[in-house]
């Protein structure tokens, strides 16, 4: 059974029936002639990788296709933990109302006090979201990537953003407006269930955090900052793993709540106790060693 990484979502028009269905296109297989017919499958075109039709219902009634562009939208849906299990029937309903946004790095999505009129997902990219204080301080409190929700307290009854949200990369999103949301809150209470599972898991990761402030000195709370980043955005390496983000040390000081200069002591005293292999974007660290600091400094 293929999953959706390696299926192409496309859609059929039936005979005598006005809906279209959706349908699965899957790589033929190895051996396959084009052209060759099975009970269960049809071979469709004639492209660099011919396509086989799988798991349709009386294939000699359907009249047309139109291939959908790989990935589509629905499939980018799927993908998130809060759609994943979701009919593709509802997700293509869901695909009408939710257009695709870009963003540059550095432009901002949405500002603090600005309406919470959608819950975004992250197709491509990172977003950075932070609050910012009346000094103009900045605190960063999250760097979400592939497939991750945010904007998800608009819900709130105030309607207002509590935070800003910005672009640090090219960026592409999914927007899915409020009262779209609203409606499949309200049809599917599942999907409200998995949201509150989205809001709790939110809320303990900034529980977690303000216990790890509390404990820890700054380069404790750096140790674990970059551990939490590998596990997110690593990539192995010969000598680790990199952390594929584009991060300063001034974003760096935002997040754990210290100065510039703080935080570069921090980083040569992580590269000198092994944990730290490249002090700069792209950071490259041992997770090993990072865990065996926070123990320590724990």
């Amino acid at each position: 059974m293929h999953n959706l990484d390696e299926c192409l979502i496309a859609r059929y028009t039936f005979a005598h029936q006005s809906a279209e269905r959706p349908v699965f296109f899957v790589p033929r297989p190895a051996g396959g002639r084009p052209g060759e017919r099975s009970p269960d499958a049809v071979t469709v075109g004639s492209t660099p990788t011919p396509l086989v039709l799988v798991r349709i219902l009386a294939p000699e009634r359907a009249m047309l296709y139109e291939r959908m562009t790989y990935p589509s939208l629905v499939w980018h849906l799927k993908r998130t933990s809060l759609f994943r299990d979701l009919e593709l029937q509802e997700l293509e309903q869901v695909a009408k109302s939710t257009p695709y946004r870009h963003f540059l790095p550095g432009e901002v999505v949405y500002r603090m006090e600005d309406p919470s009129d959608a819950i975004y997902f992250v197709k491509t990219g990172l977003i950075k979201i932070s609050k910012y204080f009346p000094s103009g301080k900045e605190a960063i409190l999250a760097v979400l990537g592939q497939y991750e929700v945010f904007g998800e307290l608009l819900l709130m009854p105030e309607e207002r953003r509590p935070n800003q949200a910005e672009a640090i990369e090219k960026t592409t999103l999914i927007v899915l407006p409020r009262p779209e949301f609203e409606r499949l809150l309200d049809a599917r209470p599942k999907l409200a269930l998995k949201f509150i599972q989205v809001m709790a898991q939110r809320l303990f990761e900034a529980q977690t955090w303000t216990a790890e402030v509390s404990a820890f000195s700054a380069p404790g709370r750096l140790a674990s900052l970059l551990y939490r980043f590998a596990l997110e955005f690593g990539q192995p390496v010969p000598e680790g793993t990199k952390i594929v983000l584009r991060i300063t040390q001034e974003d760096l000081s935002r997040m754990i709540g210290a100065t510039r200069e703080t935080v570069s002591h921090c980083l040569t005293r992580l590269k000198d106790e092994g944990a730290i292999v490249r002090g700069r974007a792209p950071f490259i660290v041992s997770k090993e060693k990072l865990q065996a600091f926070m123990l320590a400094s724990g």
